[in-house]
């Protein structure tokens, strides 16, 4: 049978209200005023003016909360007799008011009246079963969002619904109850457990009527496209039903092996080679989400599951009859690859995942032993080595070529990633990689002499790709092998004989995998040492030489081998003489593409030259400006774009850092630096907030005056935290700690902005905040800058800090005791700015004795062990004994009597932080002299082995 839109009955079947006389099913001229004026506004949307669009929009808009436009738009949606356009539109329509007017899960109930929901409900599922396909898919995705927000206390008849249509026979009505038991299990696929009763509830009463749909349609003899996509849907049910765990009625024997064999079959099953190709398209997704279930349950409930654990009768089940049985599947179906047959390249990276799961297992590696070299000669090697589709993109698209090579979510997707985490895993497995690294090594060896035996003869192209494939497995086995007797001793002897002369090679993707794969032997110890000597200088040259290559992605293999060469590299003269020319090279290539990968090998030289970089330091930020800018203006969906942004700051802050020793570096280039800092400090700045502060912080703290320019940025930060910011106040501290500072005077003195009323209110807002106390000890940092920078000049502000600080220091929620260490530096700190004033206003507020008991509570705070609990740090101990030394400096006689009293306390607590001072300072060095004597040790034992091996 075949799903297909079937003429629409009266109002779905009389299922929902309507007007008198109305009928979907009959002439549309028939139609009630209501109705009839909504299709012409829905025909008002297809003009080809944009007036007349955007005015039949906003009447859509105007009639959002009206009654019944919900269902009236639904009815025009599936009516038969209407124009295919306007049923779309209608649907389109209907969907976006259901987004926006009925409510979120958990939330109101939207402004969609309560009557036109109950008349949805009613003939969703039946509008489902009689719309073609474009309508189909709107009136699908408003289920899922009725099904989120109503089910199960708002939407309670739908699951007596879903059964009706599951068990009805009819596979339009199948195909809509499929479809709404997805959404229901998939509401709870990642809900934790208490809540997923509703999930259980509807296995127990759908499931066993689901298996038997699911055997009949997998016994149809002709499986049509509406056939497969319901075997498909069975399997997303089953796999968001036991996402998280297993329910009670799947762990039953019969229900177990009645999915399991089902699933089985559809594994093994023959995609028709005479059907049209959105039907192979979709039996190869089907296949896919087979083999997600069989990975998930295989990864997930092995027999590592302990037996008082629930899933252990499942675990067992699916190791018993199931784990090999499906990896003999999995093995005949990649078989299917040597003999040219065709399997997507999803289904088989999900198929090399099964393989990897099973390799360290005992039962299944057992199964896999006397197969695996064959799959790995004869099948995975294959697949790693460069293909037509990589050639086309190579020729065609080279930038592209490059953004799939180095995109991390492509990697996790591609078939040629998959089979590299497989040998990978192989050679972390004790057995597994006794058995088959040598013979892997063998068949790259081999592969090396029959490339290089054809040097200077005419092109191989099919052994240039099997050279490419086994350069690919090397580099990823490079770990392994650069640690591994008796390959280690043979690494170096490869690379010069083997991979470098292919950095030569005419073939661009040969060059370009020989400097990848030089790359990952970068940090090997030669036999001229680690990072030096002549190997270390001729592969590096190798590398070097490539940066000038005609074809893009050597260029930018190469740049990316570099960075490996460079981080290892113990001389520098190897790389001092060409540096000009290196960075010249970078930053074309920089300025010719967007990748994080360059930025990360121009970090990489910038640190290890430090301050030699200061030359260039102009023309490499010039350049990494205008790539910003480039990556700005680029599309927002390019997530490559977005990690190159985010590289670009992390260089351009590399670079600053670098120039450290050379302040006046700073003023030539905050005129290029500036602009992005202006910009990204607004919302559009969120993600790369914390490095946009690190260049501020970097401008304020080395330049040799603070400009007007960077003062502009102040109410900026200030504004950012009072608006979204709050939670990156740590990092806003160091800027703002920098223009107290460093800009004092002006900090104190200007009043358009008001810099320092503004840091007050500020830090009043975060007190004022309900929020966790590790987001409110920035403030108090703040406060101590602020009184340590301007002494004698913010008499007017002592009692706001020293009332804002009582109120937290003696709350007695407050309880992270660095938080409480810091709120009595605040009132050490005004004590050592004015201990006169700072003493008068804690008297003038009764605050003296809650106070002062609280501060010396901490200062005798000890663990069981005598440990102190408060003030640990070296700059907390002196902030305390200035604090109480500048009371004592004080004569008696101006202290009030709630101090003189305790006169003698005073002097016994400064005496115990003073004691403690010394203690700490005694441990710093003893820890200290036993780290030199360590590493002196250390020094000794590397230069005992480098004897040994020379």
């Amino acid at each position: 049978p075949s799903v297909r839109p079937r003429r629409c009955r009266a109002w779905l079947e009389g299922g929902g209200e309507r007007e008198k006389g109305t009928n979907m099913a009959g002439d549309v001229s028939q139609l009630p005023p209501q109705i009839a004026s909504l299709c012409q506004i829905l025909q008002s949307c297809l003009s080809p003016q944009q007036e007349v669009i955007k005015a039949a929009e906003q009447q859509l808009k105007l009639l959002e909360k009206t009654q019944g436009q919900a269902p009236n738009l639904l009815q025009i949606a599936v009516v038969e007799g209407m124009d295919m356009s306007i049923r779309q539109v209608a649907a389109i329509s209907f969907k976006n008011l259901v987004s926006r007017g009925w409510g979120k899960e958990g939330e109101d109930n939207g402004f969609i009246p309560a009557n036109d929901k109950d008349i949805v409900k009613q003939n969703v599922l039946l509008a489902l079963v009689h719309s073609p396909s474009l309508v189909r898919v709107q009136i699908a995705e408003c289920i899922k969002s009725i099904i989120y927000c109503d089910y199960p206390d708002k939407w309670p008849t739908l699951l007596e619904a879903v059964f009706n249509s599951i068990a009805s026979q009819d596979p339009p009505k199948i195909y809509a109850g499929l479809y709404a038991l997805r959404m229901l299990t998939r509401k709870y696929e990642y809900k934790s457990e208490e809540d997923r009763e509703p999930l259980y509830h509807v296995v127990n009463h759908v499931f066993p009527v689901l298996i038997q749909i699911f055997q009949q349609l997998l016994a149809t003899e002709n499986k049509t496209l509406e056939i497969v996509e319901m075997l498909k849907l069975c399997c997303k049910i089953y796999w968001s039903t036991v996402y998280l765990s297993v329910p009670k009625l799947l762990m039953q024997e019969d229900h177990f092996h009645a999915w399991m064999n089902a699933l089985k079959v559809l594994l093994e099953a023959q995609v028709p080679s005479d059907v049209a190709p959105a039907c192979k398209e979709q039996w190869w997704k089907v296949k896919k989400w087979v083999l997600h279930i069989l990975n998930k349950l295989f990864n997930k409930y092995d027999m590592k599951v302990k037996p008082d654990e629930p899933m252990y009768p499942f675990a067992v089940l699916f190791d018993t009859h199931c784990s090999c049985q499906f990896l003999q599947s999995i093995m005949t179906m990649l078989a299917g690859l040597q003999q040219g047959q065709y399997i997507s390249q999803r289904c088989t990276n999900l198929a090399l995942q099964y393989l990897t799961h099973a390799m360290p297992k005992k039962k299944t590696y057992a199964m896999m032993r006397p197969h695996l070299q064959q799959l790995m000669f004869n099948i995975l090697f294959p697949l790693a080595c460069f293909s037509d589709e990589d050639a086309e993109l190579w020729e065609e698209d080279p930038h592209e070529y490059v953004r799939k090579g180095y995109d991390l979510l492509e990697d996790l997707y591609t078939t040629r990633s998959q089979v590299i985490h497989f040998f990978i895993d192989m050679t972390s497995c004790k057995i597994p990689c006794k058995e088959n690294l040598p013979p892997l090594v063998n068949h790259i060896g081999s592969v090396f002499v029959q490339f290089m035996n054809t040097a200077g003869k005419e092109n191989n192209p099919a052994l240039e790709r099997q050279m490419d494939g086994a350069l690919l497995i090397l580099g990823s086995l490079a770990e392994k092998l650069k640690n591994t007797s008796p390959y280690k001793e043979q690494v170096e002897q490869i690379l010069h004989t083997y991979v470098a002369p292919v950095v030569n090679h005419p073939t661009g993707f040969l060059r370009a995998k020989g400097v990848w794969c030089l790359g990952m032997f970068a940090d090997f110890k030669f036999s001229d040492g680690r990072g030096k000597g002549q190997t270390f200088s001729i592969f590096l040259s190798n590398v070097s030489a490539r940066l000038q290559d005609p074809e893009l992605p050597v260029r930018v293999d190469a740049s990316v081998a570099l960075r490996s060469f460079v981080e290892s590299v113990k001389d520098l003269d190897l790389l001092r003489g060409v540096l000009p020319q290196l960075l010249n090279e970078f930053m074309k290539l920089i300025n010719e593409i967007e990748n994080d990968d360059l930025i990360h090998t121009l970090e990489s030289i910038v640190e290890k030259f430090g301050d030699e970089i200061a030359p260039f330091a102009a023309t490499i930020c010039q350049q990494l400006t205008m790539s910003f800018w480039k990556c700005i203006e680029g599309d927002d969906d390019d997530d490559m774009g977005a990690l190159a942004t985010l590289g670009v700051l992390r260089a351009l802050g590399t670079i600053l850092e670098s120039i450290s020793s050379l302040p006046a570096m700073y003023t030539e280039l905050e005129p290029l630096v500036f602009p992005i800092m202006y910009r990204m400090l607004s919302t559009e700045g969120q993600d790369v907030f914390e490095e946009i502060l690190e260049l501020i912080s970097y401008f304020t703290y080395y330049s040799p005056v603070i400009s007007d320019n960077m003062w502009r940025l102040w109410p900026m930060i200030v504004e950012a935290v009072h608006d979204w910011a709050v939670e990156y106040f740590e990092n806003i501290l160091i800027p703002l700690d920098n223009y107290i500072s460093r800009g004092t005077e002006r900090f104190l003195t200007c009043k358009n902005p008001d810099y320092m009323g503004s840091a007050y209110n500020l830090m009043q807002r975060v007190y004022a905040m309900d929020t966790m106390e590790e987001d409110m000890i920035p403030a108090p940092r703040l406060m101590e800058c602020i009184l340590l920078s301007c002494k004698g000049h913010v008499d007017q502000y002592i009692e706001p800090f020293l009332m804002l600080t009582a109120g937290k220091l003696l709350d007695p929620k407050i309880e992270k005791k660095f938080f409480l260490d810091l709120l009595i530096q605040v009132v050490a700190n005004a004590l050592y700015y004015n201990p006169v004033l700072t003493i008068q206003i804690l008297q003038k507020h009764g605050l003296i004795q809650q106070v002062f008991s609280k501060w010396f509570e901490m200062i005798w705070k000890a663990t069981k062990k005598g440990r102190v609990q408060h003030f640990k740090r070296e700059n907390d101990k002196k902030i305390n004994i200035i604090g109480l030394a500048s009371i004592l400096h004080l004569p008696i006689g101006q202290l009030p009597p709630e101090l003189s009293a305790g006169i003698g306390q005073l002097i016994m607590g400064t005496v115990k932080l003073c004691s403690d001072l010394k203690e700490l300072r005694e441990e710093k060095q003893q820890s200290l002299a036993e780290e030199s004597g360590s590493d002196e040790e250390s020094d000794d034992d590397e230069e005992d082995e480098d004897e040994d091996e020379d």
